[in-house]
């Protein structure tokens, strides 16, 4: 068999390269977050503005980092090309996002990521759950030291939790900086503790731990299309442990429903709407959400990302039980649509682990 670079032109592995350094440069979470966001809640909840007064650290560097990646373009009619040319693709979308912060720029990063809910996606339904009533006695300390353990225990050398208030979410992960983010601030259940170990390190961090052994750095950060299978199949793996918070998937419902209607209206409005069904706290969390990098979040327009959640689980789930191999999904960061059989038979991907999570439904014959 031939090794894995054999058969990738050079550009193209230059290519990836290139593109690898800038994600694992660029923190572009603290770009699309606002920096101000306890102080803007405030405002918006006094009734003095139509939407929170967002703040942002500008993106001063964007056109230097399109000038850098249009520099490598890569030739496409390879297939590895055009695997990273699609990638390349996807990062000058978002450049341009956070750089212009318009509803037209983030309408074409929804677009081409495939975001916005379709008619199947917003019909579905969900029994509801009885109400979490688990108190938040875990602070982020304490979580911070137990995703610690964690990581040691799977041997995850290199990697490393970092505290960082500018989220919208209490826990991410950054890939390409090998870095669990911990918003400080936050407070969580003892469930979340397990829960989180599955969701972001057996599920994120280990596909990214795989992607960084194959061939193209970008199978490390993420193929195009990948991050609805990348978030479905965290669902999925709290849903095989067990660990699943009650009514995660009715509040999800109510995401996809919020991204549709932010589309047409603005903060105030879809929070209003929300609050009456699920309640302030969580239309804020949602509205902050499907609302940030906007400049004017007073007005439609919507970052759709947060539809890959059911969107995904729905997905990876009719894969699963159609008979798709949940190994090829560890070869890295890879969606349920890329031909990884195929790529396995080639030889330029390599089958890599599957987390114990799984028992046998993870094991490779």
């Amino acid at each position: 068999m031939s090794t894995p670079t054999t058969d990738i032109p050079a550009a193209v592995l230059d290519a990836d390269r290139v593109h690898h350094e800038i994600l694992e440069r660029v923190a572009f979470s603290r770009y699309l977050n606002p920096a101000n966001g306890p102080a803007a809640r405030r405002t918006f909840l006094a009734g003095r503005t139509a939407a929170p007064p967002f703040e942002y650290q500008p993106l001063l560097e964007a056109d230097v980092l399109l000038a850098t990646l249009d520099r490598v373009e890569p030739p496409r009619d390879h297939p590895a090309g055009a695997i990273v040319g699609a990638c390349l693709d996807g990062t000058r979308i978002m450049i341009r996002a956070l750089r212009d912060r318009t509803a037209a720029a983030f309408d074409a990063m929804a677009r081409a990521g495939g975001w916005y809910p379709d008619r199947a996606l917003l019909s579905l339904r969900f029994p509801a759950a009885p109400d979490d009533t688990a108190p938040f006695d875990v602070s982020s300390a304490e979580l911070v030291g137990h995703l610690e353990s964690a990581l040691a225990q799977r041997g995850m050398a290199g990697w490393q939790v970092e505290r960082d208030r500018v989220m919208a979410a209490r826990v991410l992960v950054d890939g390409a900086k090998r870095l669990l983010r911990v918003n400080p601030d936050a407070r969580f259940r003892q469930r979340d503790l397990a829960r989180l170990v599955v969701h972001e390190i057996d599920v994120h961090a280990v596909r990214t731990l795989n992607g960084r052994a194959q061939a193209l750095r970008c199978f490390e950060t993420g193929l195009p299309g990948a991050l609805a299978t990348e978030e479905g199949l965290a669902m999925l793996a709290e849903e095989h442990t067990g660990l699943d918070s009650p009514g995660v998937l009715s509040r999800q419902v109510e995401v996809v429903q919020a991204i549709d209607h932010a589309r047409r209206a603005g903060f105030r409005e879809v929070y209003e709407e929300l609050s009456g069904r699920v309640g302030p706290s969580l239309a804020w969390g949602i509205c902050l959400r499907i609302k940030r990098g906007l400049r004017r979040p007073e007005d439609p327009g919507v970052y759709a990302k947060d539809s890959v959640y059911l969107e995904g689980r729905q997905r990876v789930r009719a894969w699963l039980r159609c008979g798709g191999d949940l190994g090829h999904l560890y070869v890295g960061k890879v969606g349920v649509e890329d031909p990884v059989e195929l790529w396995l038979d080639q030889g330029w991907v390599q089958p890599r682990p599957v987390p114990s999570l799984w028992g046998t439904r993870g094991r490779r014959d």
